[in-house]
């Protein structure tokens, strides 16, 4: 025993002169690699350049963490973390968050954070946050005492007092500071050099480092923690180490703002004054309906209480489309026990070549058929949903899951793919052309299906199903063509399709896309931060809460508002980041293995930023006709658009009697020439929806049970 103390004391006495060697020194890096504070780079004159047109995600990220000239170093130790991450904390994690359940976790998680107390009630008195320090050091004597040493936070429960976040970096920021360079380290959650500086006083602050073994606890509990966020950024971007500095630096500048700590406060204020005063329960609010065109012959349903914004708010709505069983409260998404129901996927490989990565597709199968009185299971028919998701959507993506849920829900097997416009179709498929020709898009969908299907009738996951196949957006516009192609030559044998949303014309879609692209053009880089914090901070506490589905026959959930807290112009933004997103993947990786002649710069693996500044300025009317157009030189630039509208097969959609579309009166996607062809080519097999815009909808139950009922078969 004794011998043990004396190696606790010979530990944290290491870890003090450590500390007190490293910190002089990283001071003096500090103030020297960290004290511009110029945000635009200057040009080779020195001077700084103005910034005209819109902000890239690129200028953005430079702008909040400084410039990136030793990406390949930052670039090797992220590699660190990934490996880490991937290959350590995944296994271990499996089996630490089966033995202990979440809640077990996160009070461990809640001791480690009131251990931390020190460094948040320093650094706020450093930043003359006097009441952000009061809170740090309430919360630290109540959680303490009356939540039994931290497992417990009855101050935010209780008493409305909430963390600040704020940490040393923050309280140099606020000194006038600024970031210096991009700088990494393995494990450490700081992506530059003056946040790093402060992230060694934050140790040196922390109770947890004069603890033996506790910091080795708490990575573990944190990472275990972080694994769901992690992994879902790491499948989702071609460039793991971009993705996780934008997102890192997103989220320092929202603790820079105490963005949750305002938000979490103002809104305790605002339910202490409801409390006080006398306030009259609001009645439910009720639309006046939407009038029906007198041209209408198509199925018109009405939303009551959708309570439109507009439509590109509306659309942005789809963030309240999520599965319901997905958050499992008992254990984490890496426990062996966990009951999520993206857990539930299995995760498919096809081999298209031998020299590229397999192509990915979840399944899920069939829910258990109930039983008779006598115990036995009821026959049902076997019915597949093959899921083709919107423009640059994967298999895994938030509005695919929450859909495959919906038709597990009632009794289908689920088979959902990766968009054509997806960065992984087009690494799998071989990286032979870029996408977003519909006809070869529709092709290679078509082409992949045959051995997904083969894949599962030999596991023994399907038989002989009845297949039906559906698609939102961009994917709808590719599930229609599909029905065209079948027609034509038979091989999936799909007795259905249904189309959610789909585009009429791609070419006024672009126009669309590059419209909302242009917003901001005004902004200097103050505005555009703030917009950009401020929209951040609300997405994700939009995303917090599983919206339950809206019932308007119920008025929808008491005390819940579907509606989005972000402006007009915010929404406009964030759509076209997503959008252009979408188009940096899949550039990025066509250069990378092909040298595509617009840009002017190369791919490096360890020196990018500049190659990135290009691509995010291109716009889709420029992608269609500098980069797509040449993959096809032996087709008309007219002919290539034509071909890529619902028009030029209009009549095998009239005439086929299996397809079937929902769509939304006010998408923004369709102008009102549009609407009547729509209107005209499919009749009673199309359902026009008053509200919703372009998927801003499907949290809703009728249009839930619209989808269903359309993919309902005749009895046999």
């Amino acid at each position: 025993m004794n011998r043990f103390s004396g190696i606790r004391r010979n530990a944290a006495k290491s870890r003090k002169i450590r500390l007190g060697l490293w910190l002089p020194a990283l001071c003096v890096l500090l103030w020297t690699a960290g004290c511009a504070t110029a945000r635009t780079a200057p040009d080779e004159t020195g001077a700084v350049a103005a910034h005209t047109g819109p902000w890239t995600l690129t200028e953005l990220t430079d702008e909040l963490g400084g410039p990136d000239p030793i990406e390949g170093f930052n670039r090797a130790m992220f590699s660190v973390t990934d490996f880490v991450m991937v290959w350590i904390a995944d296994p271990v994690g499996r089996v630490y968050t089966t033995i202990l359940p979440r809640p077990v976790i996160e009070h461990f998680d809640n001791v480690c954070k009131n251990l931390e107390f020190p460094a948040h009630a320093f650094s706020s008195l450093g930043r003359a946050e006097w009441k952000g320090a009061w809170d740090e050091t309430a919360r630290f004597l109540l959680n303490t005492t009356v939540g039994i040493a931290g497992i417990f936070d009855p101050a935010a429960h209780w008493f409305d007092i909430y963390p600040t976040d704020s940490d040393f970096g923050l309280m140099f920021c606020d000194w006038g500071i600024g970031p210096g360079c991009t700088f990494m380290l393995p494990l450490v959650p700081m992506v530059n050099v003056r946040d790093t500086v402060g992230y060694l006083f934050d140790t040196a602050f922390d109770l947890k480092t004069y603890i033996p073994y506790a910091g080795y606890a708490t990575a573990l509990n944190r990472m275990t923690i972080a694994e769901r966020d992690y992994s879902k950024l790491r499948a989702g971007s071609s460039d793991p180490y971009k993705s996780y500095r934008e997102m890192m630096l997103a989220r320092r500048e929202l603790q820079r703002r105490m963005w949750f700590y305002r938000a979490k406060n103002a809104a305790a204020e605002q339910r202490r004054k409801l409390e006080k005063e006398s306030v009259p329960v609001e009645e439910p609010h009720v639309d006046a309906p939407a009038p029906r065109p007198a041209w209408v012959t198509a199925g018109w349903k009405q939303i009551p209480g959708y309570r439109p914004q507009s439509p590109v708010l509306d659309t942005m709505r789809v963030a309240r489309f999520n599965a319901q069983n997905d958050d499992d409260p008992w254990y984490m998404r890496l426990s062996f026990l966990n009951g999520d129901f993206s857990r539930q996927c299995e995760d498919g490989e096809l081999e298209l070549a031998p020299d590229t990565p397999p192509l990915h597709y979840g399944f899920w199968a069939a829910p258990e058929p109930e039983k008779d009185q006598k115990g036995e299971p009821v026959p049902l028919p076997e019915k597949l949903a093959i899921l083709i998701p919107g423009i640059g959507g994967n298999y895994f993506g938030m509005t695919s899951t929450a859909l495959a849920e919906l038709l597990h829900l009632h009794g289908y097997a689920v088979l959902s793919l990766d968009s054509p416009f997806a960065w992984q179709f087009m690494v799998a498929t071989g990286n032979r052309r870029l996408p977003g020709f519909l006809p070869d898009d529709a092709a290679e969908i078509r082409a992949v299906l045959p051995g997904i299907l083969g894949n599962l009738k030999k596991d023994g996951l399907i038989r002989d199903p009845q297949i039906v196949m559906l698609g939102y957006s961009m994917g709808a516009l590719e599930t229609l063509k599909i029905s065209e192609l079948e027609e034509k030559d038979n091989t999936l044998n799909i007795k259905r399709y249904l189309a959610i949303n789909p585009p009429v014309e791609l070419s006024n879609a672009i126009d669309r896309a590059d419209a909302l692209a242009q917003t901001g053009s005004g902004w200097s880089s103050a505005e555009a931060i703030d917009q950009l914090s401020d929209v951040a901070g609300k997405g994700l506490s939009v995303l917090s809460r599983t919206a339950p589905p809206y019932d308007p026959a119920a008025g929808g959930e008491p005390g819940f508002d579907y509606r989005l807290p972000v402006s007009q112009e915010q929404a406009e933004y964030v759509a076209a980041l997503y959008f252009k997103t979408c188009l940096r993947h899949l550039l990025l990786l066509a250069h990378k293995e092909r040298t595509l002649p617009q840009f002017q710069n190369e791919y490096r693996w360890g020196k990018r930023n500049a190659l990135y500044h290009e691509i995010d300025k291109i716009g889709f009317r420029e992608y269609a006709e500098e980069f797509l157009a040449p993959e096809y030189p032996d087709i008309p630039l007219a002919e290539l658009y034509r071909q890529s509208g619902m028009r030029s097969f209009a009549e095998s959609l009239k005439r086929n009697p299996e397809v079937r579309v929902i769509q939304s009166f006010d998408d923004f996607l369709l102008t009102e020439e549009d609407r009547k062809w729509l209107d005209a080519t499919f009749g009673k097999r199309l359902t026009w929806f008053d509200h919703g815009a372009h998927l801003g909808n499907l949290y809703t139950l009728p249009v839930q049970q619209q989808i269903i009922a359309d993919l309902e078969l005749p009895a046999e």
